[in-house]
Order: C-alpha cells, then structure tokens, then sequence
C-alpha cells in the first residue's frame, strides 16, 4: 500500500493514512503498527528484520533490585559503570 500517515493514534497502535492506491471514493484507512513490514522515509527504505532472537526475560517481583549485588565489583575496569568505595576520614 502506498499512503501517507496523517494521523498516529499511540494508545490502540493504529494510524490513520490516506491510501493512494485506492479505487474508491474514501481513501482513508486504519492501519495496525504491529502489520507494518517496511517505512520509507525521506528516501531510507526501513525493514523490520524478520527471525530475530527472543530473550526470555527473568520475572522480578516490584520490590526486587534491577541489579545482583553480587556482581558488583569495586575497580572494575570493563564494567559500564563505575563502582568506588567510601573509607571515613580519621583525620583532623
């Protein structure tokens, strides 16, 4: 199909698009974010890719941390993040 996107709907993953490809009189439609197969914009074709990965997640409860404190490592140099520990000054 050949449209433009006039309007996008967030909340029922729809768009409304005039179809230029259309014979009859009422060029408007509705389409399903989730049956789109390739955009083009701005002259850049974009694909979605087709047989990639699922990761199976690990259910956490709410209270849960997003981290394993076990594996944090204080000096860590390949680490993303940077972890330090903090020593009391005995000084004056």
């Amino acid at each position: 199909m050949t449209c433009n996107m006039l309007q996008v709907e967030n909340n029922l993953g729809r768009s409304l698009v005039i179809d230029h490809s259309s014979a009859g009189a009422n060029k408007f439609r509705q389409i399903d974010h989730r049956s789109i197969e390739s955009i083009v914009f701005q002259n850049t074709k974009y694909t979605i890719k087709k047989g990639a990965k699922t990761e199976e997640v690990e259910k956490t409860t709410k209270d849960e941390p997003k981290w394993n404190a076990a594996k944090l490592a204080v000096g860590n140099w390949f680490s993303g993040t940077s972890y330090y520990q903090a020593v009391e000054d005995k000084g004056d």
